[in-house]
């Protein structure tokens, strides 16, 4: 928080300089200045490239608390990592849906490598603790959006079924397309306007009544109802900053900045909890079951020293976000 409140808690607040990536030093350079400089604690650096140079490297000069994850199996003691990763996200998915007690999942998302990894993460952690992905579709032109989701259901085959049948009896055979019932839930992971459209798809596909449980991208933060009616009953996982309406630090950031309300708040909420991470980090790695509730989710200390996020959910009802009760730990 602002310094004042640091001091009124009997703490000094950290002193802060910034240091621009684009112009920094290499980063030899950079932690020899700032060791000279008495700096106890780096929060940065924001680009993948830089923290996966950190992350390959034995040690590190001081604490660092990266802005990005460098998906490398390996790190130095003195490196945590901090982002918003869709991978998170993907889990959080896995371990509701389990926690509603779902077996047999199937998934839709883009096509192209980001679609492949938040793909695998869910699938990693679906499996990983019992459960099966029966089917995946790889979505990108809104046209071939009936189709795919016909095939994911196999609904064709039921449509021929009922044909083949008709013929046999030689009479019309009022049978509607009847589809897969292994699918109890759908993994969603994609932009709002493609998620505006597959909902209505699935509702016209027989497949209404399946669950769709979805990471954050599928909200804009617009507040435009129509988008949301076209998603109703779509869950989804969320920073707590976009669903804590009266949290009266996002009140204070908004009135200053209006844009913390949209979209980009997910940025500030991550903004703040590296701020108050950064003094705990040696805590949270000591004591690997704590956890800190931040704005940008639940936070604790993972594999490679990675914060995992938990996040709440909501759902659309009726052009409007309802809060849904968090997952149980």
């Amino acid at each position: 928080g602002p310094p004042s409140q640091a001091n009124h808690a009997g703490q000094t607040p950290p002193a802060t300089g910034f240091y621009d990536s684009p112009r920094r030093p290499p980063l030899d350079d950079f932690y020899a200045k700032a060791q000279a400089a008495g700096v106890q604690l780096v929060v940065g650096p924001l680009e993948k490239p830089l923290v996966k140079q950190l992350a390959s490297r034995g040690q590190l000069p001081i604490t660092t608390l990266g802005l990005n994850y460098s998906e490398l199996n390996e790190n130095p003691p003195q490196l945590f990592q901090f982002g918003l990763a869709a991978e998170d996200e993907a889990r959080e998915v896995s371990r509701r849906a389990r926690a509603d007690g779902l077996h047999r999942a199937a998934a839709m998302v883009p096509r192209g490598e980001w679609g492949e990894r938040v793909y695998k993460a869910f699938r990693q952690d679906w499996e990983a603790n019992g459960g099966t992905v029966v089917g995946v579709e790889y979505v990108d032109q809104p046209v071939a959006l009936a189709q795919q989701i016909a095939d994911l259901f196999q609904l064709r085959k039921s449509e021929g079924r009922a044909k083949s049948l008709q013929s046999t009896v030689g009479t019309d055979v009022a049978a509607q397309p009847s589809r897969r019932q292994d699918i109890e839930f759908i993994f969603l992971a994609v932009t709002p306007q493609l998620a505006q459209q597959i909902k209505p798809t699935l509702n016209f596909q027989y497949a209404g009544d399946v669950p769709v449980y979805a990471t954050s991208h599928v909200f804009s933060a617009s507040g435009d109802k129509n988008q949301y009616l076209d998603m109703t009953n779509v869950m989804f996982c969320e920073t707590p900053w976009l669903l804590n309406t009266t949290d009266p630090l996002r009140n204070q950031v908004a009135a200053q900045w209006p844009q913390a309300n949209g979209s980009l708040g997910r940025l500030y909420a991550m903004g703040v909890d590296a701020y108050r991470l950064a003094p705990r980090l040696g805590q949270l790695k000591a004591l690997p079951d704590t956890r800190v509730d931040g704005l940008s989710g639940n936070l604790g200390i993972g594999a490679y020293q990675r914060v995992d996020r938990q996040m709440p959910w909501a759902k659309f009802v009726g052009g409007e976000i309802q809060r849904l009760p968090d997952t149980p730990r």
